[in-house]
């Protein structure tokens, strides 16, 4: 059975801040964890269900709030900020990006959507509990139980393969707002942070390769707080390509 609770002030307020640490750097032994949760999802046929993703914050909510995504149809895109939790009703919002307190799979939602925004994938339930508890385990084998997260694989806003999300962050503002962009054009970004992953199957001759693609980046753009987030591919060195973002295993 599946244990889910919401996130606190004290759960985000645990996380490393993505402005003011270098929570961003990956080294050897998280990618080699990552690794692991790749072949993980692969072999428990959850690959498309499930990516990775990096703890991290640009700021932190005020007591009864939650993080909320919401869709925004002009300009095509999404916006995330804290919102009351008493403001939805007990299923009023699903988890769409979640973490782990320890190796059980007991699972805290760190972010959330509204039925409308959700998309067409199912929201997190009993029938995912084996495989949430397969990556707290791993995670917990590599003490990377305070390192990554989960995040339901899921595309509200349909984007096309010439597509992605560019994001800006500012803490003043406490808000995270997504704008669809030309790939080839936002892909220009330069210092990427990885912070977000998903796995994929390619079959060819007579080997199964399992591809990682990153999902979701930061970029610095200014002073202070504001970020901006980019779904771009790093080199093995973590400099961002302008090619395609897949790394084989």
């Amino acid at each position: 059975m599946l244990t889910l609770r919401d996130h606190g002030v004290e759960d985000y307020a645990a996380l490393r801040d993505m402005d003011a640490t270098d929570v961003g750097q990956l080294h050897e032994d998280d990618r080699a964890c990552l690794e692991e949760l790749g072949h993980y999802l692969v072999t428990t046929e959850s690959w498309q269900r499930f990516g990775i993703w990096l703890l991290h914050k640009h700021f932190d909510p005020d007591p009864g709030e939650v993080f909320v995504e919401q869709i925004v149809h002009s300009p095509r895109g999404t916006k995330t900020s804290p919102v009351q939790r008493s403001t939805f009703g007990a299923q009023g919002l699903h988890a769409t990006a979640i973490r782990f307190g320890d190796r059980s799979g007991a699972a805290v939602g760190m972010e959330y959507a509204e039925p409308d925004d959700f998309g067409d994938s199912a929201p997190l339930g009993d029938d995912d509990a084996v495989v949430l508890a397969g990556i707290a385990e791993r995670l917990a084998a590599h003490d990377k139980i305070d390192r990554f997260g989960v995040r339901l694989i899921r595309d509200p806003l349909g984007l096309a393969e010439n597509e992605l999300l560019h994001e800006t962050s500012d803490s003043s503002d406490r808000a995270m707002n997504c704008v669809v962009g030309d790939r080839d054009e936002v892909l220009v970004a330069q210092h990427a942070i990885q912070t977000a992953w998903k796995w994929r199957v390619v079959h060819g001759g007579s080997e199964t390769i399992v591809m990682q693609e990153c999902t979701a980046g930061c970029v610095r753009v200014g002073e202070g707080h504001d970020i901006a987030h980019t779904s771009s591919g790093l080199d093995d060195h973590d400099n961002p390509t302008e090619g395609g973002p897949d790394t084989p295993f």
